[in-house]
């Protein structure tokens, strides 16, 4: 007996996608955010956008604790 299975090879819906959230920016004169700020810059320069992720997750981070929110 022969499968007369066919699969689906087009998706039912189109997936909607958003733009990436805005690059968080260090405070002027936090040597933390510039910290991280410098991080960030090193790891785009050597490709590891991983951890240019990371660090704007850091980054966010520090922003809403250290100073009341993403400026």
């Amino acid at each position: 007996m022969r499968d007369t299975y066919e699969a689906q090879t087009t998706m039912s819906e189109a997936v909607a996608l958003s733009l990436p959230p805005v690059r968080p920016e260090p405070v002027a004169g936090c040597q933390d955010c510039l910290g991280l700020a410098v991080q960030r810059v090193n790891a785009g320069s050597v490709g590891d956008y991983s951890k240019v992720s990371d660090m704007n997750v850091t980054l966010r981070a520090h922003l809403r604790d250290a100073h009341g929110g993403e400026q």
